[in-house]
């Protein structure tokens, strides 16, 4: 082999040599990459996840703000619908105002002519209402004098007829009264002659008293029997006055004597009935 041969040779295995340092540096570069190219894949698949989820989040709230949009411009526009329909209702109530407003004045000029003519209305009522008062007072004053006259005139005439009436009435009692006295003084004599009583001495009554036996109302003359009698100094024509602690009851009459006990009539009658158990004393 000639030297250019072996030159080439040696050039040859130099160059594979350096190849093959290459090829091994570049594969072992090739693998760095590949395991940074995984990882990196890696976090780009992780980074893909989360940006999906953020966009699906996004998109979400993407379609909430849509449909608050869409709320929100049908509320404006009701909203400007009732605004429209409240311009229209203040024009028309402006426009009634306004009406209003010419009446009121009118009313206003016509009240302002009532005040006056009301002012001359209640002078005038004033001036009529004393006028009143002044014939009332007359009328009244007018009145009273005629009914003063016509009491005085009825209180005489009254007065009258009661004195009348009184004056018979008195002189019936008085007939009566006397026709009693007589018809007393006839009953008196008889029990006088009957019972051989002095009538001269019935009047020289002593002090005595006694109780209530009996108490008898059902005739026509009440009728009261007391525990004194004869034996005790009672005589027919004595008078006892009634009592029941303090409360005086009236005066009873002897009629009639026994030994022990007495009947009298009631001669003067008190408010309160005569019972058994009163107490009967001397008629002071």
């Amino acid at each position: 082999m000639s030297t250019i041969g072996k030159v080439f040779v040696v050039i040859n295995l130099a160059f594979a040599a350096l190849f093959v340092g290459a090829a091994a540096s570049l594969i072992g570069t090739s693998e760095g990459w590949r395991a940074q190219t995984e990882e990196l894949q890696a976090e780009l698949a992780t980074t893909i996840v989360t940006k999906d989820g953020d966009i699906a989040s996004l998109q979400s709230n993407v379609d909430q703000l849509e449909n608050e949009r869409d709320r929100v411009k049908a509320s404006r526009t009701q909203v400007e619908t009732d605004r429209d329909a409240l311009v229209a209702d203040l024009a028309t109530e402006q426009a009634q105002n306004a009406d209003l407003r010419e009446r009121l004045t009118g009313i206003e000029g016509r009240l302002g002519d009532l005040e006056g003519t009301n002012r001359a209305q209640a002078t005038r009522i004033t001036d009529l209402n004393r006028e009143t008062r002044d014939l009332r007072t007359q009328r009244d004053d007018a009145q009273d004098s005629k009914a003063a006259a016509d009491r005085a005139a009825t209180a005489s005439k009254d007065s009258e007829a009661m004195a009348k009436g009184r004056a018979s009435d008195l002189a019936i009692e008085l007939a009566r009264a006397n026709d009693r006295a007589g018809e007393l003084d006839a009953q008196l004599a008889t029990v006088a002659s009957l019972y051989k009583i002095d009538l001269n001495s019935i009047n020289a009554q002593p002090d005595q008293s006694g109780l209530v036996l009996t108490a008898a109302y059902s005739g026509v003359v009440p009728i009261v029997v007391i525990n004194i009698g004869r034996s005790d100094g009672v005589r027919p024509g004595y008078s006892y006055d009634v009592y029941r602690g303090s409360i005086y009851k009236g005066r009873i009459r002897i009629e009639t004597v026994g030994d022990r006990q007495a009947g009298a009539t009631i001669a003067m009658g008190a408010n309160a009935r005569i019972e058994a158990g009163d107490r009967v004393v001397t008629r002071l």
